[in-house]
């Protein structure tokens, strides 16, 4: 699906004109932001999950994105009920589930990303959780094992090959999830001390999530729409007040470099 009718013919509310992104024409500016709804049958979006997001679409919203941390590889569980990338099994759920969208003239995109040391190695395949540097996670307690090359090279294969399951299933567009999860792992000074190609300054840390980014466009397409919710300010560092945390400035120009390559929203 390229193009949305425009219902919007009455009102010059700017918040109802359409937008285009790339190649996609949105019918007007309202969305539902992604998040995991806790409808899921086994990890994937059966019609129960659709249902949920079809209700949105009727109501005359232009995107919906659906599946909030979407998990894209097995080191990465489902914790707390999100999809599964991981496989092609979700390849006829996600076309059945842009049929049923794209009907209501609403566009559908999905949420991906690989959660990092936030994972939990107790969970699923009990596969130990990785991360840019050995430093504990807050929520669980459990200290990650830092990734090496093979780590990096497999993590942004995956991503792609997620993001191929994503065009094949009809959707219209993705975003990554930085935030606390593993490409904002590496983006944060707090969790990434790594003394290689991939730490230290900020285009340094910015390198896994534009791997991440070459790697989708090269599965995806030129049109396809590609975003990534960004954190943009992680305090004053709590009980490392000395630590230079990443803050609006560091984002901002974060922002920059990736729009540079081509990611298109920022959430």
């Amino acid at each position: 699906m390229k193009d949305m009718p425009n219902i919007q013919t009455t009102t010059k509310d700017p918040l109802l004109q359409p937008l285009t992104i790339r190649g996609l024409t949105l019918k007007n500016r309202v969305m539902s932001t992604s998040h995991a709804s806790g409808m899921d049958d086994e990890n994937m979006p059966a019609l129960r999950y659709q249902r949920y997001h079809e209700e949105k679409a009727k109501g005359g919203l232009a995107l919906t994105m659906f599946g909030g941390s979407s998990n894209i590889a097995p080191d990465s569980p489902s914790v707390f009920r999100q999809l599964n990338v991981a496989t092609d099994d979700i390849i006829p759920h996600f076309q059945a589930f842009s049929e049923r969208i794209h009907q209501h003239g609403t566009a559908l995109m999905c949420q991906i990303t690989h959660m990092g040391r936030r994972g939990d190695a107790q969970a699923a395949e009990w596969l130990p959780t990785i991360a840019p540097s050995a430093v504990r996670e807050d929520l669980h307690r459990n200290f990650p094992r830092e990734m090496d090359q093979y780590d990096i090279d497999r993590v942004v294969k995956a991503f792609g090959q997620a993001a191929r399951r994503c065009v094949e299933g009809g959707l219209d567009g993705l975003e990554t999830l930085a935030g606390a999860h593993l490409i904002g792992q590496f983006f944060s000074p707090m969790t990434n001390l790594r003394g290689d190609g991939f730490g230290g300054s900020i285009e340094n840390r910015t390198r896994f999530a534009l791997m991440v980014h070459e790697e989708i466009r090269r599965q995806v397409g030129d049109d396809f729409v590609v975003g990534m919710r960004l954190t943009l300010d992680e305090g004053e560092g709590g009980e490392y007040p000395k630590l230079c945390v990443w803050g609006l400035a560091h984002a901002v120009f974060t922002g920059h470099l990736l729009n540079r390559s081509g990611y298109r929203i920022a959430n």
